[in-house]
């Protein structure tokens, strides 16, 4: 997933050179592929339910597939943009039903953090390896194969999931508490504190990549060592996401992780304008993005401890639909704020300050969760 959807920022060289498309479309291109989460999102819960976990993960994969192939084989900017939306529809389903299935392998052992952790991870993994072998490959042959490659991918997972796929051993035969996809009252509340969490933290977190070359252009870097500079939290981000998982499985507070990352990377972020030219060190990039990641882990595993594995689903297909929803208001509104306040530091200050927010409503989440238990004594 991670691949495909950088796939167009990737090659936009090629598209806006060869195949002569303007920056809006490439954007437009790029927006399209998440499109759909929010209403597919809630429908991943349906699809659960009416088809099972991994028909459903299949049903995407092929969109994916076909998507892929569309996008990269047919020419014209409409074409591309009904072939990324068709394979969006795929990688919304894929995201929220994976999410699912590893939550059902894991929900309750100490080693969940961890599995959420590596899953996170692949994001960030996949924006860094269309970033880097996608122009490579177009260079070597041409952007029609690099645009090809993604679905490629989509195809063996396709097979992947097929040969490799089962259930968790008693997860058909769970007990049902209520009618299966029906979110409670309290559960409800604490899906959508998860997904208020998740999305505050990524609008924090994408926002961080896409607005320090801005900042750090201010200091007298140039616009590539600017977006070098940049993309050191990316691929910091990658090892420190997997390693917050592993990390919150071996202390006794993992939520204590969690709330250090959010205040450390707010830090560092709300002080990087004040730094002046010392900001254009590649270690302190590095920081940023190890100081961001550890939080994924945990706040992953919040809709899991929500809602009852015969309503997880739902749950899982609401907390994306919030994450996407917020995704997609939050980027016009920091360019917004960067345009009002005409300082390029306001966008980064806004990003400090979701990350505190986050911590805010991870209290919020704990708290409802103590008294959701209390109630029902267990």
């Amino acid at each position: 997933m991670g691949v495909q959807f950088q796939s167009v920022p990737a090659l936009s060289l090629y598209l806006t050179g060869d195949a002569g498309m303007s920056f809006i479309a490439l954007g437009t291109l790029t927006g399209a592929y998440l499109l759909p989460g929010v209403v597919v999102a809630l429908a991943g819960g349906w699809l659960s339910r009416s088809l099972g976990d991994a028909k459903s993960v299949l049903g995407g994969l092929m969109l994916m597939t076909l998507g892929g192939i569309a996008g990269a084989v047919l020419a014209g900017f409409e074409v591309m943009l009904i072939a990324r939306l068709v394979a969006g529809v795929g990688a919304v389903c894929l995201n929220v039903l994976v999410t699912k299935m590893v939550a059902d392998w894991f929900a309750g052992r100490d080693d969940l953090p961890t599995a959420m952790g590596i899953l996170v991870s692949s994001w960030p993994a996949g924006l860094a390896i269309a970033a880097l072998g996608l122009p490579l490959l177009a260079q070597q042959t041409s952007y029609e194969a690099a645009m090809l490659l993604p679905a490629v991918l989509c195809a063996v997972a396709f097979l992947t999931v097929l040969i490799v796929w089962r259930a968790p051993e008693g997860q058909q035969t769970a007990k049902v508490t209520q009618p299966a996809g029906r979110l409670a009252g309290a559960e409800l509340l604490l899906v959508v504190l998860s997904g208020l969490v998740w999305g505050a933290y990524n609008i924090a977190f994408v926002g961080a990549i896409a607005w320090m070359p801005g900042q750090l252009q201010n200091t007298g870097a140039s616009a590539g060592v600017a977006a070098a500079l940049a993309s050191f939290i990316g691929w910091a981000a990658i090892v420190s996401v997997a390693f917050g998982g592993w990390l919150a499985m071996r202390v006794k507070r993992p939520d204590g992780v969690a709330h250090i990352s959010f205040v450390v990377s707010a830090a560092l972020l709300v002080a990087v304008p004040f730094l002046g030219a010392i900001a254009q060190q590649s270690w302190l990039m590095a920081l940023v993005g190890l100081s961001l990641g550890p939080a994924a882990a945990m706040i992953m595993t919040l809709p899991v401890e929500a809602a009852d594995a015969t309503r997880r689903g739902a749950a899982m297909g609401l907390y994306f639909a919030l994450y996407y929803a917020l995704m997609g208001l939050a980027p016009p509104i920091l360019g917004a704020l960067r345009d009002a306040t005409d300082t390029s530091a306001a966008p980064l200050f806004a990003a400090g300050v979701l990350l505190v927010v986050s911590g805010v409503l991870m209290v919020l989440f704990r708290l409802l969760q103590r008294r959701r238990k209390a109630v029902l004594g267990v």
